[in-house]
């Protein structure tokens, strides 16, 4: 890992130190907490009738100094769906361990069930080679009525302090009562040199974000900060809305110091820092330069030298888009830390933040105004000023500015296409490095996406459909495809590409992958082939057969069906869906009714699907567009009148007749 990115994960290092044997207080409860009558009694949460179960306690304390977090719940379970939330999953992140778990069943009549069994392991994200774990385990005897209670102990890395600490205030459940508490790590914060300008030590700040309690926490003996909250709603999340912690409610904790007294500040303060890095790390070695100008050779427009030099910074090998390798395997690999863009070029390998730097140091090489971006990721959370943590810019670019025009590019991203960036990283707030004319800016909105399916398949007379299906991914949708597929081998890539298709048909069909392409290809589309076999597909009923005419599911079947919006309504980026659908009839029938054409238009959407019989096949066409990234609430009617139409317009159905 790079200076860079050690410093965008913003790892605060502290001193070796044996932390688990100097607190005998260890802060978190070694019993369970006595059951009281009234928590006995409790049948319904207030204003929510239908909710299949409430939390009744919940107590979190993250302790910095001792180096672990203490969870416990309380839940009394109130409808048969609720029994779910006998199945519990411990996040685990890289680096902590599962110290201490105990849970139990409580039935109504008080009779306690121990869980004596031990918690698996179970994966539930994987990304670039990396798995997120949890500690799995399920409750014992969970009946409608019972309560459930667990407590358990995170162990933290002995040596690494997070620089960010949030409080998880409001939960999927009505909480009758919550405590939350944190202790800021009491030692001396040892950082790099070049970035104790802005990290100093460890005074401790914090932020509110979404509040949903006016009180303010309360310091206690030994830096003990501790918020009691009561009847805390629960979050309620809506279908395609933005990044729910845009909008949950949260107190983070930030260690810190002068650079802490205003968000502007401290941005301003890590512009100017990271700067001064970005700069070194550039560096102006003829050897750059020499590589600049071999790769332009002959070239006078500028955005074509500009493309040339994009092509070459994509050929140095990236790191970040393999999998994660332990410090023996980079030993025996040869495997570096690069200290400038001069080594990258020499090794011939960097990270992608090393990439981005080093088609920096080129295009400058070249002659063009180019700074490096520090870019916000709206995948998870969007960027917020007043959460002072540089780890929201944990993605970078390229701005390069002439004539006029500013082209942002990201050659770090393997196969990414010049003038494209990710959807996560499209539209969201970055911040530009350098002396003269850094601050932030807001990169280009996500360019569309652009998926067109292809079926030419037979229709049997007992309603059973087979054959053939192409399917061309184009845009934002082949990036990620490509860069997914990165993380799997063939049989991997088979399984998800079928998986996928297979999501498109009722779930008996049977979907096989016979042949794809363009995986490696930067701008061609990823151009896939399967063969397909849906039994009963058509309804059979004597001499008429019900034949849908399109048989891909719609974005999300019965999207947007609740009466009221609360927050915006996202896509990862624009779309469009272009669909050709040839359906063989069985010999012998006839279309007796065709399904009705649909369309409907709006300034941001489009829709249109029409059949017509040609050479005795049921050829289907259809479009569906949408222009927009993001709308406002009050679109929502709108948008779900739109939806309706989609909706009905994929499930039009055909009438065949048999002839006599």
């Amino acid at each position: 890992m790079s200076r860079p990115q050690a410093i965008v994960l913003f790892l605060i290092l502290i001193s070796a130190l044996s932390v688990f044997a100097k607190n005998k207080d260890k802060g978190y409860p070694e019993g369970w907490l006595p059951i009281t009558p009234q928590e006995l009694s409790v049948k319904e949460v207030p204003n929510d009738p239908g909710a299949d179960a409430i939390q009744l306690y919940m107590a979190y304390y993250k302790d910095d100094d001792a180096r672990f977090i203490s969870v416990y719940k309380r839940i009394r379970i109130l409808r048969e769906s609720g029994r779910e939330r006998a199945d519990v999953e411990i996040p685990i992140e890289p680096g902590q361990s599962l110290k201490e778990l105990a849970a139990r069943t409580i039935h109504p009549d008080q009779k306690i069930v121990d869980f004596t069994g031990k918690p698996f392991e179970r994966t539930i994200i994987k990304t670039r080679g990396v798995k997120f774990l949890a500690q799995a385990f399920t409750l014992p005897d969970v009946t409608v009525g019972s309560i459930i209670e667990y407590r358990y102990v995170i162990a933290l890395p002995p040596h690494v302090v997070s620089p960010i600490s949030a409080w998880p205030i409001q939960g999927d459940l009505f909480t009758v009562k919550e405590n939350l508490r944190f202790r800021a790590y009491q030692g001396v914060v040892n950082v790099p040199s070049e970035w104790r300008n802005i990290v100093p030590r460890s005074q401790v700040s914090y932020s509110y974000l979404n509040e949903i309690d006016p009180n303010l926490p309360q310091k206690k003996e030994g830096n003990l900060m501790e918020l009691e909250l009561q009847n805390v709603p629960k979050f309620d999340t809506e279908e395609y809305m933005p990044p729910e912690d845009d909008f949950r409610p949260a107190l983070l904790f930030y260690y810190g110091g002068r650079e802490t007294s205003s968000p502007d500040r401290f941005w301003d303060e890590w512009q100017k820092s990271t700067t001064e890095y970005v700069d070194k790390f550039i560096g102006n070695s003829r050897e750059i330069h020499d590589a600049a100008m071999q790769a332009t050779s002959g070239e006078t427009d500028p955005e074509k030298k500009l493309r040339r030099l994009y092509t070459r910074a994509q050929q140095i090998r990236n790191l970040t888009f393999e999998r994660e390798r332990t410090d023996q395997e980079k030993k025996d690999e040869h495997l570096k830390r690069n200290s400038s863009a001069q080594e990258v070029l020499q090794r011939g390998y960097g990270t992608s933040w090393e990439i981005n730097a080093t088609f920096t140091a080129m295009a400058r090489a070249a002659g063009l105004e180019a700074n490096l971006l520090g870019v916000s990721d709206r995948k998870e959370r969007s960027f917020n000023k007043i959460i002072l943590w540089p780890g929201q810019l944990d993605s970078s670019a390229v701005m390069v500015s002439f004539a006029g025009k500013d082209f942002v590019l990201d050659p770090g991203t393997r196969f990414c296409p010049f003038g494209l960036l990710r959807w996560r990283n499209s539209g969201v707030t970055a911040l530009k490095y350098g002396n003269t004319n850094g601050g932030f800016i807001t990169t280009p909105e996500a360019q569309s996406s652009a998926l067109r399916r292809m079926a030419h398949v037979t229709l049997d007379a007992d309603g059973n459909l087979s054959g053939q299906i192409s399917v061309e991914f184009k845009g934002e949708d082949a990036l990620e495809h490509r860069l997914e597929a990165l993380n799997q081998d063939e049989a991997g890539r088979r399984k998800g590409l079928e998986d996928e298709v297979k999501g498109w048909f009722p779930q008996d069909a049977v979907v096989t992958l016979q042949e794809s392409g363009g995986w490696d290809s930067i701008d061609d589309p990823l151009v896939v082939r399967f063969k397909v076999e849906v039994p009963s597909f058509a309804s059979v009923t004597g001499k008429r057969v019900l034949l849908p005419a399109f048989f891909f599911r719609t974005l999300q079947k019965n999207m947007f069906t609740s009466q009221f919006r609360r927050y915006p309504i996202t896509f990862p980026f624009p779309f469009t869906e272009d669909d050709e659908l040839a359906v063989a009839l069985p010999a012998g029938y006839a279309v007796e009714e065709p399904p009705y054409r649909r369309k409907i238009n709006l300034a941001y959407a489009g829709f249109e699907i029409s059949s017509q019989l040609k050479d005795h096949e049921l050829i289907t066409e259809r479009e569906l567009s949408f222009k927009q990234t993001e709308l406002p609430p009050e679109k929502y009617e709108e948008l779900k009148n739109f939806f309706s139409v989609v909706q009905k317009g994929d499930e039009g159905h055909a009438v065949l007749r048999r002839e006599e």
